[in-house]
């Protein structure tokens, strides 16, 4: 019966072939897996996850909504919205288009929204409301008209100082800095670049108005007042736990559709790494464990002194270096982390360029003899390399100086392309 099945059935060579080239093929899948990291990374993956739990990393919108959730009576963002797109309306959202002429042309339409701003600012917090379904699709269009209106307030501040009508200038810096403060109050990693450039706006205001006019008392007076406002630590845990989510929100729609990186980050084309690699055994699990090791490993590494900010740095360093690590189950890494370069020294940069505003005033106001160096010890002498901000005469007199970005120390040379250092001079 058997010799007759093998004559009578044509099919029989074509199944046994089959079946070898299936033995074959699952063998040298898994020899090939065998050489990958996916096996590893994905045996830890409990491992991670419950590391990412104890630091507290975000893995839900619902964990997100909770943290944020506050009462509508205490929230300026209904108020801020409301006036969000006036200045783009009216053509005034460009720095050579706020002159004094044309702000008093539109100020019947301006009026109403400032008086809009004005109240919202006396309310405790401002959080847009955002839909956080979908990481790709949750659009953060306040943050280019905020920083509009901080522009303009310090162009209405600068032109009221001129005036020596210091009571406007505070009220218009002051709102501008309320503006700016709030803006990281989200938590994300795009809210805290906007507040630093904000606060960048201001403070070179403040720098310029010192530099010229540093010795009137008055004018102390409303630098000092100005720089109070603006003097709110970064909380910088907040972001790298809702990144997290973020991160892990994205691997679960790549592993359905890898063009979604494309739509997110205006990607060219999708790594091969992640375009065939998401199809092997293990491949989201072994990411999805990296993912919560770095962040929670960076969330532990922030230092519980918001104004050490070298240990900052160095724990949004981890991130940078985690996001150049080489294996299958990095590549989400690889794609994510790149969106947190330099912003530790994003923020570190505006904090020191800050105390140099807050030695100044010292210095200015006690009238103190510089060449007994800085007035103001801890926290308010740090500079971006964790040594103390750098007092120095030269032939056109004193000057304080941050190392800035580059952190390399140029004597107090100001440089272009972020070169240099910052410069605050004092008056004569």
């Amino acid at each position: 019966m058997e010799e007759n099945f093998g004559r009578s059935n044509p099919w029989k060579k074509v199944l046994i072939g089959t079946g070898v080239f299936g033995v074959v093929l699952v063998c040298g899948l898994a020899a090939a897996l065998s050489r990958t990291d996916l096996g590893s990374a994905s045996k830890d993956y409990d491992k991670s996850r419950l590391e990412g739990e104890a630091a507290g990393l975000f893995f839900t919108r619902e964990q997100i909504d909770a943290t944020y959730a506050i009462p509508e009576e205490e929230n300026g963002a209904k108020l801020v919205s409301e006036a969000l797109h006036v200045l783009s309306n009216l053509k005034l959202d460009k720095d050579t288009a706020m002159t004094e002429k044309a702000i008093q042309a539109q100020w019947p339409k301006l009026a109403p929204a400032i008086a809009k701003i004005e109240e919202a600012s006396k309310r405790p917090h401002l959080k847009f409301k955002r839909d956080y379904s979908n990481p790709a699709a949750t659009p953060f269009p306040e943050f280019s008209y905020v920083k509009g209106w901080v522009r303009f307030f310090v162009r209405m501040g600068h032109f009221s100082a001129e005036k020596n009508d210091f009571e406007s200038a505070k009220k218009n810096w002051n709102l501008a800095t309320y503006l700016s403060n709030t803006q990281d109050e989200e938590g994300i990693l795009i809210g805290i670049l906007v507040r630093i450039a904000c606060s960048a706006i201001i403070e070179r205001e403040l720098s310029d108005l010192i530099a010229s006019r540093g010795r009137e008392t008055a004018v102390l007076g409303l630098v000092e007042s100005v720089l109070a406002g603006l003097d709110k630590p970064y909380d910088m845990r907040i972001p790298l736990k809702i990144e997290n989510w973020f991160a892990n929100s994205s691997i679960e729609i790549m592993m359905k559709d890898s063009s979604y990186l494309q739509n997110m980050g205006g990607w060219t084309s999708v790594p091969n790494e992640l375009k065939y690699g998401r199809f092997l055994p293990g491949f989201k699990k072994a990411n999805q464990s990296r993912i919560y090791h770095t962040y929670a490993q960076a969330v532990n590494l922030i230092p519980s002194d918001p104004y050490d900010l070298v240990g900052v740095q160095k724990a949004y360093n981890s991130l940078d270096e985690a996001g150049m690590k080489q294996g299958l189950s990095y590549t989400m890494q690889t794609i994510m982390m790149p969106v947190f370069s330099q912003s530790g020294l994003a923020m570190s940069k505006e904090v020191a360029q800050r105390n140099c505003l807050f030695q100044a005033v010292a210095l200015l106001k006690s009238k103190a003899d510089p060449t007994a160096g800085l007035p103001l010890k801890g926290r308010f002498a740090m500079d971006v390399d964790g040594k103390p901000i750098r007092l120095k005469k030269t032939t056109s007199g004193w000057i304080l100086y941050s190392v800035a970005g580059d952190k390399v120390d140029d004597g107090g040379v100001v440089g272009k392309m972020g070169k240099g250092d910052y410069v605050l001079r004092l008056p004569k």
